[in-house]
């Protein structure tokens, strides 16, 4: 390559010496090339399968859930333990002390191994305030959806005064443990919805992967949930070791709390089990 380029341009510098005489004929004897080059390359794969909803059966729901108040739950434990041998206790024999409170307004569960159809509306307001002098809304029984416009209704209610915002609590203690182990679990949920659709393995149409399959696993759900007011959860635990000689071999916490406050929750599952891909 250096050599093809100096023959080329000595043979320039010569004709050009030529042609006027006066001009020097020049020539390189070093030229240096520098490539710069960035390649890429593409490649893309389509692989593509049918799932064809067949029922077998379907199961369908509509409802609403209403609660109107507050919701308190109150747990308290304790323990004091005294070795009966005078012999320091070992982590292979320390007691436990547990203690759970739960407060719950709406809990809805459905689970269904066939299509699952939901309609389902969850509503928690505080008490009724019989001296706001409000009027109730009434809630547009033609409308599009009518789980929102009675969600839209008790909202007008509450901020016109007529409900109250709901105290839902929930308190779990564990104190003044002595010589055992202690956990306390406080949970307070305003709304909650659970719905699982677990069907049956798709079955392939023909056998043949591209073709398709068919399967029960079809959900449809329209879920309205509304929760006007406080949610707390509260743990507490303390716990004192005096007659304990050895933790070694202790398999849980000595204390432990947890609290879980939850206004609204809603989950939805569908399982379509195993594909068999032929392969």
């Amino acid at each position: 390559m250096k050599s093809s380029i100096r023959s080329a341009v000595a043979t320039a510098a010569l004709a050009a010496g030529l042609a006027f005489g006066a001009a020097p004929a020049l020539a390189w004897d070093t030229v240096n090339w520098t490539w710069t080059s960035t390649r890429t390359d593409t490649s893309t794969n389509t692989s593509t399968s049918t799932l064809n909803a067949l029922p077998t059966g379907d199961m369908a729901v509509q409802a609403r859930q209403i609660y109107v108040g507050d919701v308190r739950a109150e747990s308290d434990a304790t323990a004091s333990v005294v070795p009966t041998t005078g012999t320091p206790l070992e982590a292979t024999n320390i007691g436990h002390v547990e203690s759970g409170a739960a407060a719950y307004a709406n809990v809805y569960t459905a689970a269904s191994e066939v299509p699952l159809s939901v309609d389902l509306g969850q509503y928690h307001v505080g008490t009724i305030d019989p001296t706001s002098g409000a009027t109730p809304t009434i809630a547009d029984p033609t409308a599009t959806n009518a789980n929102y416009a009675y969600a839209d209704a008790l909202i007008a209610d509450s901020a016109n005064g007529l409900f109250t915002p709901h105290e839902t609590s929930a308190l779990a203690t564990a104190t003044g443990v002595v010589d055992a182990t202690a956990s306390t679990d406080a949970r307070a949920v305003s709304n909650t919805a659970s719905l699982e659709l677990a069907a049956a393995p798709a079955e392939s149409l023909t056998g043949d992967p591209t073709v398709g399959y068919v399967t029960n696993a079809l959900m449809s759900a329209d879920l309205t949930q509304l929760s006007v007011g406080r949610t707390d959860a509260l743990a507490v635990t303390s716990v004192s070791m005096a007659n304990v000689g050895s933790f070694t071999g202790l398999d849980r916490p000595i204390a432990s709390a947890s609290a879980t406050a939850i206004g609204n929750l809603g989950t939805a599952t569908t399982r379509i089990g195993t594909l068999d891909l032929g392969l």
